[in-house]
This record gives structure tokens, sequence and C-alpha cells, in this order.
């Protein structure tokens, strides 16, 4: 079973997903991007750039974001269908942070030879709770984008999920994180 934990910057995937890897020591964990020895350089160069004379172009930026997303599909997520995969982030947050370019779902689904997370855990954060969360941390390059633009990003998240007919559980960002985890191993037992 392929599950994709999904949200905007700072909703708390990264922390659930630390403490899945207890609760599931036989699962694969990856993320995208960077679930590849190819996707961990593609994520340096698309996160970190460094000044205003370094940022890619929107269509640079995508197609990278597509390479990561074609060879963590071939390399992780495919020889692995047999097992649990828990995955930070997936082809969900490709098309949502693509949604300018009209052309984002087919080549989303290109990448990934048409695999998708059977069921998606999408960390939904309010305003409030977003607005906090950036303000105690650097930005990288999409977080500097502003709240808005992470907002609308999460309505996309949730349309993307539906569109592509996976299966979509919402949980509040907001709760305290072990009442989150309880609720993600929930949903595990439920579809496995």
């Amino acid at each position: 079973m392929y599950i994709a934990l999904e949200g905007v910057d700072t909703s708390g995937k990264t922390t659930q997903i630390a403490l899945l890897k207890d609760s599931y020591p036989e699962a694969i964990f990856t993320k995208e991007p960077g679930g590849s020895t190819l996707g961990a350089q593609i994520r340096q160069i698309i996160l970190h750039q460094t000044n205003q004379t370094d940022t890619l172009a929107p269509k640079t930026e995508f197609l990278l974001f597509l390479a990561d997303r074609a060879e963590h599909t071939a390399k992780v997520i495919a020889p692995h269908q047999d097992k649990l995969i828990i995955s930070d982030r997936s082809i969900i947050s490709g098309i949502a942070y693509g949604a300018s370019i009209p052309q984002a779902k087919e080549l989303n689904l290109f990448a990934t030879d048409h695999i998708i997370p059977d069921v998606v855990i999408l960390l939904q954060t309010d305003l409030s709770t977003l607005t906090s969360r950036l303000a105690q941390k650097s930005h990288d390059t999409i977080e500097s984008r502003g709240i808005s633009y992470l907002l609308e990003v999460q309505e996309a998240l949730k349309a993307t999920a539906k569109d592509l007919g996976c299966q979509l559980y919402i949980i509040p960002a907001s709760q305290d994180k072990a009442a989150i985890h309880t609720q993600i191993k929930q949903i595990i037992t439920t579809h496995q």
C-alpha cells in the first residue's frame, strides 16, 4: 500500500514521518523531492537557491520536480509496491504546486507511469497555525512565496487527490502531534 502524507510547508509532515518510523519499522519511508540519489541533488537545487539571480524559471523548477518524481517512482515506489510505502509528498504535490502549468496533471502522470497513492493523508493547516509556524523558521524558496500562496496550494492538494481518485483523509494540523499520529495510525490500520 502506497500512502502519501501531504500538506503545505510547516504542516507537520516531517514530524509525523519520524513518529511513523518507530511504529512501522518494516515500511519503506521516502520523500519527494529527494527520495532517490538524483532526487537529493534536485532537492538542493530547488529549495536552496541562494539569491535572486539563481532563481529558477517556473518551467525549469517544474521540470526538475518531474525528473525527481520519475526517478523516485522508478527506483523507490514501483519496485516496492508489495510493501507499505509511506511518502512525505507525492504526485499530489507535483500537480498542486504546478497548478499554473496547464499540462501539470498529464506530465506528472507520465512521470509516475500513472502510479498514484492508494491513500492520501492531508495535514490541513489554518491561517493562524501557518502564520505562527512560518514566523518561527527561516524560509526556503517555496515558503518565501507567502502564506496566501501556501493556502492556495493546500486547496489544490485536496482537489488533486479527489480528482485522481485517491482515498483522501484530512487531519487538522493544529492538533497535538500525538493526536495526529494516532489518527494516522488508525487510517493505516483501516487500509492494511
